[in-house]
Formats: C-alpha cells, sequence, structure tokens
C-alpha cells in the first residue's frame, strides 16, 4: 500500500535525491524542510533514509511526519524506519494514527521496527537491526524471504563523472533493493559459489543487478540530467531477465553534488519497476 501510494505520488525528474556526507545531508534536510514542492519534499524524506542518523536528520523527518501532504508523511516514516533511531518513537506513533491510510501503515510498521531496536538495545544510528550489504554480510529483508540480489557496481564510459559517485551510486541501489519486501540483499564481497550456496540452503530466487550511467549532461540553462540502465540478471549465473531505463534532471546544480542528485533521481526512475521484473512488488 505505502509503496504504490509513494509511486503514484512522486516525480524523478523535478527533485534532487542525495545521499551520504554532512553537505549532502544539509541540502536534503532544507529542502525537505524548505522547498514548495511537495514531490522534491517527499523525495528528499525518502533520501534522508540512507544517510547517518543525525539529531537534524531525525529532527526532520519526524517534522515532516506533520507535512500537509501525505506522500511526504509516509516517506518520513519510511525513512525514519530505516535509520532505526528509537528516538522517533513519540512521533511515529502519533502518526500511526494519521487519517491517510498509507501514512498510518508506514508508520506503524517504523514503531514495530524502532521498538524491537529499543529492546534490543541497539541505539540511535544503528538501523533498524540489518547490515548494509557494503558491509560483507547480508540484508535481511521485510516479509518472509523470497529473493536474493546482488547489487553490483555501476559501470560508465562517462568520463566527467566522479568516481565516488558510482560508490553512491551502488549504496543507493542496495537501499532501494532492501525496501522490496521478501528481499535478502547480497553482501558486496560474495563470490557466485557462495551466493549459489546462500540460495540452494535457504531456497531463495537469486537475482543480480548490473547498472550503467548511460549519460551525464551539463545542460545549456544549468543544472544536470542523467540516464540510466538497470540490468536485472539471474544470480549467480547471471542471464539477462530484463533492462529497467530512468531519466532525472537537477535544476539549477551543477558539480558533484548534482550528479548524484540526477543519478539517483534516474535510479529511482528505473528502480521502481524493479519488483514487477523481479515479482516482488515495487520498493516504498
Amino acid at each position: 500500500m505505502v509503496s504504490a501510494f509513494l509511486s503514484a505520488a512522486l516525480s524523478v525528474g523535478i527533485a534532487p535525491l542525495l545521499a551520504h556526507a554532512d553537505a549532502r545531508t544539509d541540502y536534503l534536510v532544507r529542502l525537505l524542510r524548505t522547498s514548495e514542492a511537495f514531490r522534491v519534499r517527499a523525495q528528499a524524506a525518502l533520501s534522508l533514509g540512507s544517510v547517518a542518523a543525525e539529531p537534524q536528520v531525525i529532527e526532520a523527518l519526524t517534522g515532516a511526519l506533520r507535512d500537509s501532504e501525505p506522500a511526504v508523511r509516509a516517506a518520513a516514516a519510511s525513512s525514519l524506519e530505516r535509520l532505526g533511531d528509537p528516538s522517533a518513537l513519540p512521533a511515529l506513533r502519533a502518526a500511526s494514527s494519521d487519517r491517510e491510510r498509507a501514512v498510518a501503515e508506514a508508520a506503524r510498521s517504523a514503531v514495530r521496527a524502532l521498538e524491537r531496536v529499543a529492546r534490543s538495545g541497539s541505539g540511535a544510528g544503528t538501523g533498524t537491526g540489518t547490515t548494509t550489504a557494503s558491509t560483507g554480510a547480508t540484508v535481511e529483508p521485510r516479509g518472509t524471504p523470497r529473493f536474493y540480489v546482488g547489487v553490483g557496481m555501476p559501470g560508465t564510459k562517462v568520463a566527467a563523472i566522479d568516481r565516488s559517485v558510482l560508490a553512491s551510486a551502488r549504496g543507493f541501489i542496495a537501499s532501494r533493493v532492501q525496501q522490496l519486501e521478501g528481499v535478502v540483499v547480497a553482501p558486496d564481497s560474495e563470490t557466485p559459489r557462495q551466493a549459489q550456496q546462500v540460495i540452494r540452503q535457504r531456497s531463495l530466487t537469486g537475482f543480480y543487478l548490473d547498472s550503467s550511467i548511460v549519460s551525464l549532461e551539463t545542460r545549456p540553462d544549468g543544472g544536470v540530467r542523467a540516464q540510466v540502465s538497470v540490468v536485472v540478471q539471474t544470480y549467480p549465473d547471471r542471464n539477462v531477465r530484463s533492462m529497467l531505463n530512468g531519466a532525472a534532471t537537477v535544476m539549477g546544480e551543477t558539480g558533484v553534488a548534482a550528479q548524484r542528485a540526477a543519478i539517483e533521481g534516474a535510479l529511482n526512475g528505473a528502480l521502481r519497476n524493479l519488483g514487477t521484473a523481479m515479482g516482488a512488488g515495487s520498493p516504498r
């Protein structure tokens, strides 16, 4: 319900999506608090779910639970769940009675997750008890495990792309995949043989995502436009299943931050159809 609600509400081409690093976090917080476009605020809220659970981030997201637009409120609840900071529980409990069903469901899901974190004593900023794919451990899913997904490092022939942007893009893809129901995200250091063993032992269906930054253009009027493709393959044999494409434009911004924004916006558009390609539903 939440995934369908957000997919219908957001438009990829108009909002920067950024993750990690203090400057980009500050930028996202500013967008969430000040943008007059609700789609921009909603995508900023979603992107904040991929950064560190700093006090300013938690404060901005809990404040967004009172936004006038339900898409923003649902996105904020989803990101608070991902960040795993129990200090957000009072605001999320209040949002659990939101008049919009999708918002209430997202808030209740976050409350359940953060109450587990609070009981475990793992504290703020630890996530919901899972580890990221970059740590070398698998990331367990929401719901019953059904799929095992490896995420490759994005490739590109565009010389202008800062190399750090590719690593950031991979982390963004992994975070979006993790939101799919029943998906176990594979560690990035895994060999095909290890993947096959896990898939067999747990009776999962394996997929691998090979992505590419197809183009990255600076617009004459300022801003950056990115086009991406994501190839969905079986795993570990890597037979092509389908190709997903996305594009996004960041207006009035240039440099590395704008590159990340445009690329992540384009990836967000492509990954909206990932659940359908895998048979797993849509990302929240």
